[in-house]
């Protein structure tokens, strides 16, 4: 019964990271990816992408979902988005938090990092439920 939970286990964190598609960062995510690793991110790759399959009336429709990178820090798997409104906008608002809380749902991840290049700020955010 051991070896069954732990053959699961393997296949549900090799499916959950091979579910995943990215590549590596590049010259575009320097100064980004310079910030994660100052504070103890490790990145795993760039534009991490992710195919879903929406059912309507028996018709499948698929289409993608993007993140700006994706990133490791002390086992939490995170996305990591960059802003680029200059700042505009908390992210208590409704249109970041349907759209963070979309990804990690749809990413399985621990949480976003949010970016903001321009102030070198850096914010973390989780859902609880």
């Amino acid at each position: 019964m051991a070896l069954l939970c732990l053959a699961a286990l393997i296949w549900w964190v090799r499916s959950r990271r091979e579910r995943i598609v990215g590549r590596s960062p590049g010259r575009s995510h320097t100064k980004v990816v310079a910030l994660l690793e100052e504070e103890g991110y490790e990145v795993l790759g760039a534009r991490p992408r992710l195919t879903v399959q929406m059912e309507i009336d028996g018709t499948t429709y698929p289409f993608d979902l993007s993140c700006d990178l994706l990133a490791k820090k002390h086992g939490l798997l995170f996305l990591v988005k960059v802003r680029r409104d200059a700042g505009k906008g908390r992210l208590q608002s409704k249109q970041w938090r349907s759209s963070l809380l979309r990804d990690v749902l749809a990413f399985r991840t621990n949480g976003i990092v949010v970016v903001n290049p321009e102030k070198e700020k850096l914010q973390e955010v989780r859902f609880r439920m």
